[in-house]
């Protein structure tokens, strides 16, 4: 038997082996969670019913309930978009190399961009009413910039000292709005402002406030990270 048969093999093996422990890990935390479920969703659709008016309790979950944690998340981003502007900052020689010299793309981006732009508000301010939200209104918006880098090329750039600020803004806002919950109600994140009716745009209490600064900072560090994959250096 030759070696790179050895290597195939056990490569095959060690494969098996590991999907095998994973999927037996995946039934374990499944039927542990399951023994929980139906009391968990109730109690938490009853304490959203009651504590948030939000039509979607999902966010009440992701921004209310357990908004630390989503603080963490995104500082997590934030970390992964310094990790990738450390890597890449070194090239000096930044050029588009993606970029796609079609006349219907460029001709199209310019109807296309304002309406994702518009499209990304739209599901950031509407998150605590549908299935929406800062996350994912964040990269619709980093999705109508990434348009515009493949269409216009080298002609359309961002300036980062602005993202930088923007994402700087939007975070401290998130904080500053968790440590006046802290410092009204005795809870980090808790609720200060009226919660209105549910189904109205303006309720929620503070959830769509935390959704805006997460859909302006998501929306500012993934267009960043999209400028720095795409402009490199040329090795051509």
């Amino acid at each position: 038997m030759s070696i790179k048969q050895k290597i195939s093999i056990q490569t095959i093996s060690v494969s098996f082996v590991v999907s095998i422990m994973i999927i037996i890990l995946l039934g374990i935390l499944l039927n542990f969670t399951t023994q929980f479920q139906p009391t968990l969703g109730s109690d938490l659709l009853a304490i959203n019913a009651n504590s948030t008016e939000t039509a979607n309790a999902v966010t009440s979950v992701v921004t209310y309930f357990r908004g630390f944690d989503t603080l963490g998340e995104v500082t997590i981003l934030f970390l992964s978009i310094f990790g990738v502007s450390l890597g890449l900052e070194g090239f000096k020689e930044k050029l588009n190399i993606f970029s796609y010299q079609n006349t219907l793309l460029k001709i199209g981006v310019d109807t296309l961009f304002p309406i994702i732009i518009l499209f990304g508000i739209y599901v950031i301010v509407h998150g605590h009413l549908s299935p929406g939200g800062g996350f994912q209104g964040g990269v619709i918006i980093a999705s109508g910039f990434l348009l515009m880098f493949l269409a216009k090329g080298d002609d359309f750039s961002i300036n980062h000292k602005i993202l930088e600020l923007v994402e700087s803004l939007s975070g401290a806002g998130f904080i500053l709005i968790a440590l006046l919950g802290l410092l009204v109600t005795d809870r980090f994140l808790g609720n200060f402002i009226p919660i209105g009716e549910v189904g109205e745009l303006f309720s929620g209490g503070i959830i769509p406030l935390i959704y805006i600064f997460v859909g302006i900072k998501v929306s500012a560090e993934i267009t960043a990270l999209l400028e720095y994959f795409i402009r490199i250096k040329d090795v051509r």
